[in-house]
């Protein structure tokens, strides 16, 4: 519960800077989804930023696979610092698009999400992957704060913003099994108290293993079905039909 708590104060944190200060000064500006990530981080990199327990700073993504110039990172500006002391990081997502409605939409691959959160050096989970314990043991201790925010700019001007953290995202969690997406609407109802990390890890979990049956149960329906195109061609071939 502790951590739950932190991860509120984060997300009223987070959403306070978001809010007052770099969604004003976004307005009036001409902002795609390809320039946000730059706009966003031209207003709050590099400074210093302390309330309630909680000090850090905004930088561009730091990651040992990707790199933020070739565009494919799995978040696009990080928060880092501490929280009564302890380290915390958030990897936020910035989107443009429209914040009404119930669509859901991409955020990130959940290969990407479970490699941030679980430490993974591996881009794929896909075989032998190194899980390193003590990482998963700060993590669930409270040792160590991580969580994945998503901050929407509404693209159709009839909203302003929004700010949350995935741990406050209320219901199920949807891996889409097309394109290994997780996937969530810009405007989703949220938790009065976030998930922990062990209970967030663990429902995404979830979520990925359910996307995964439907691609096999998939995947072996499509089999039957060539496999039973083929016995149709042997057996015109063959003069049998």
């Amino acid at each position: 519960m502790e951590i739950a708590r932190r991860l509120k104060r984060v997300s009223e944190f987070l959403r306070g800077v978001f809010s007052t200060e770099v969604y004003p000064a976004l307005r009036g500006r001409k902002i795609t989804d390809r320039t946000l990530d730059y706009e966003v981080l031209n207003v709050v990199g590099g400074k210093e930023y302390a309330a309630n327990g909680i000090v850090g700073t905004f930088s561009e993504p730091r990651d040992s696979i990707y790199k933020a110039e070739g565009g494919r990172t799995p978040y696009d500006i990080l928060f880092y610092g501490r929280i009564d002391g302890q380290p915390l990081m958030v990897f936020i997502n910035n989107k443009y698009g429209k914040i009404r409605g119930a669509t859901r939409n991409d955020i990130t691959t959940y290969n990407n999400l479970l490699r941030l959160y679980l430490g993974i050096s591996r881009q794929r989970l896909k075989g032998n992957i190194h899980i390193d314990v003590e990482t998963i043991r700060r993590r669930i201790g409270g040792e160590e704060i991580v969580s994945y925010g998503v901050f929407v700019v509404d693209k159709t001007g009839v909203e302003n913003e929004r700010f949350f953290l995935l741990e406050e995202v209320e219901g199920p969690f949807y891996v889409n099994p097309r394109n290994t997406m997780f996937q969530i609407p810009y405007d989703p109802p949220l938790r009065d108290i976030p998930r922990d990390y062990y209970e967030f890890t663990v429902e995404l979990l979830n979520a990925v293993e359910e996307a995964l049956q439907k691609v096999i149960r998939s995947t072996k329906a499509e089999l039957l079905a060539l496999n039973y195109i083929k016995d149709i061609l042997h057996e015109v071939r063959g003069g049998e039909v």
